[in-house]
């Protein structure tokens, strides 16, 4: 094979390998928002700054069916469905979003979605997840934090709250040991382990067969009605 045999091969090669692995990408136009709610089975990436933006990559065919809108201060990450779906079968499209939010307080995911958000702040921060996603706060900065969770997602968590209230239910677990909280309420149900840390008092109630630890040196209160074991107070 001559030298430019072989390089017509190579070209040729490479345009196959390449072609069909390249992504596409679509932007968006946003409002301001304080609220994400992500529905869709994609990989979400939050960072805290301006100006607001919001762009996706993957599929063109995945990108055609991702829907996301900013509406009454909040945004809505979700999917179209389309007819015939239901004969389908599709796994999980290999999207990302990547999306600048200056004031975000509040953060939901409801499905099997990922959720990365470098900063939530304000006086009152709520975070929510629901199912087998995945949801990660770098760092909390809240007078009173809410958290919620059902399901068998995972949630990881840093940062600092004067109170934070945990209502937990399900096989998911929580990775709090990185949010410094001064007074803790935890409520959980379920196989879940849990990680907790605070400074002040810490108020466990524990009906599952999970494991709950609570890290720091607070003033407990630990009412365990399950299989599952508390150990609240555990330093370092």
């Amino acid at each position: 094979m001559t030298h430019v045999s072989r390089w017509a091969a190579f070209a040729a090669a490479t345009l196959l390998l390449s072609g069909p692995a390249s992504a596409a990408e679509k932007r968006y136009g946003l409002t301001s928002f304080e609220a994400i709610e992500l529905s869709a089975d994609v990989t979400v990436e939050v960072v805290a700054r301006a100006p607001v933006s919001a762009v996706a990559t993957g599929p063109q065919d995945a990108l055609d069916r991702l829907s996301i809108e900013a509406r009454d201060g909040k945004l809505v990450i979700g999917e179209r469905r389309f007819a015939g779906d239901e004969r389908k079968s599709k796994g999980p499209a290999p999207v990302t979003v990547r999306i600048n939010a200056a004031n975000l307080r509040s953060a939901m995911v409801a499905g099997a979605g990922s959720l990365t958000i470098d900063a939530l702040k304000g006086a009152r921060v709520t975070i929510g997840l629901r199912g087998p996603g995945q949801l990660i706060v770098g760092r909390v900065d809240a007078d009173r934090l809410s958290v919620a969770m059902v399901g068998n997602g995972t949630m990881t968590l840093g940062g600092q709250a004067r109170q934070a209230t945990m209502t937990l239910s399900g096989a998911g677990t929580v990775d709090a040991g990185e949010l410094a909280v001064g007074e803790l309420i935890s409520d959980s149900e379920g196989a879940g382990d849990h990680r907790f840390s605070a400074t002040k008092t810490a108020a466990i109630t524990a009906r599952g067969v999970g494991r709950t630890v609570v890290l720091g040196r607070p003033v407990c209160t630990v009412r365990n009605v399950g299989s599952g074991s508390v150990q609240c107070g555990a330093g370092k």
